[in-house]
Formats: C-alpha cells, structure tokens, sequence
C-alpha cells in the first residue's frame, strides 16, 4: 500500500473533514482532506476513504471539475501545506505553471535559484500533499516524455490531465 493510501485511512485531525467522490474519468476516487477552511491533502485511491466521509465541497467540486474540463487554475484555493521549507518553495513554483502549459523539472530548478536541485524538484513534486490542485502533473523531464506521477494510476492519469488542458502537444 503505497503512502498516500496510508495516510488516507488513518484517522483525521480533530478539525478536519474528509471529502470523497468517485470519479469516472479517472476510474479513481478523489479524496479531499479540509483542515479549517483549507486543503491539507488532495489523494487519488482504487478503493474508497475507510473511515467517514463527506461527497460534496465546493473545493472537491472543482477540483472533479478540473479533471474533466482541464480549465481553472485553482490557484485561490487555500492551503494547509505541512512539507519541508524547500517543498514549500516548490509547491509554490508549481502552481504558478497554468493550465496548458509544461515546464520541465530543472526550470522550476532554475527559478528557485539552485539549477542543479532538479531532482530534489522531482522529489518534492512525488510529496506533493495535494497534487492536481498543485499542478506536478505539470512538470516533465528535460528528456522528454512525461514522466512519472505518483498519485494512483501514475502516467496514465498524468496523461489525461494534461490532455485535458491542452498540454500533451507540448511535451517532447
């Protein structure tokens, strides 16, 4: 069981609420994790929350919205983000990338400063505690293609996204 299934079944914070839908372009549920009026985790799983959950948010709606349209940016939503201060960075980098676009791993290397950290770029995207919102699924490799995607069903869902946004004809 990967990480982020994990954390998916373990009990929530007091004040969070957990939100899930099925959905059908993906054939995955998108599960949505509030922290007061924030999002603290967005995860992809095969099988659905094992614990009590919630189907409607405006943020999951949009979210489920995004995939089956490919457009908002989501760059408005709030977020309860409790990674490393380089991932932060990072995370941040990523939802600068709009919809339709690509930027490969040592670009958002290079605008951090450090245009060796393409890998750590690449670690901190497999982090990511709330991926479609912030957009990894935006960040190919240099050498073309598109890469891995670590939340459940890995490229292939990675593909549709971009498909979706219009970005698959940019990717070398």
């Amino acid at each position: 069981m990967n990480k982020k299934r994990e954390n998916n079944r373990e009990a929530l914070a007091e004040d969070s609420k957990l939100y899930a839908r099925f959905n059908e372009d993906l054939g995955l549920f998108v599960n949505l994790t509030m922290n007061g009026e924030r999002v603290a985790s967005v995860t992809l799983t095969i099988d659905p929350p094992s614990i009590a959950y919630h189907e409607d948010h405006p943020y999951l709606t949009r979210v489920i919205n995004h995939i089956a349209s490919g457009n908002d940016g989501m760059r408005d939503i709030p977020l309860d983000l409790r990674v490393t201060s380089f991932e932060k960075e990072v995370l941040e980098q990523l939802r600068k990338v709009p919809p339709g676009d690509v930027v490969t791993y040592g670009e958002i290397a290079k605008r951090l400063g450090n245009p060796n950290a393409s890998r750590a770029v690449g670690t901190a995207c497999a982090r990511n505690p709330v991926a479609i919102i912030v957009p990894c699924h935006r960040i190919v490799p240099k050498s073309g293609g598109v890469g891995n995607y670590t939340s459940e069903g890995g490229p292939k869902v990675k593909v549709l996204l971009l498909k979706r946004e219009g970005a698959i004809g940019k990717i070398t």
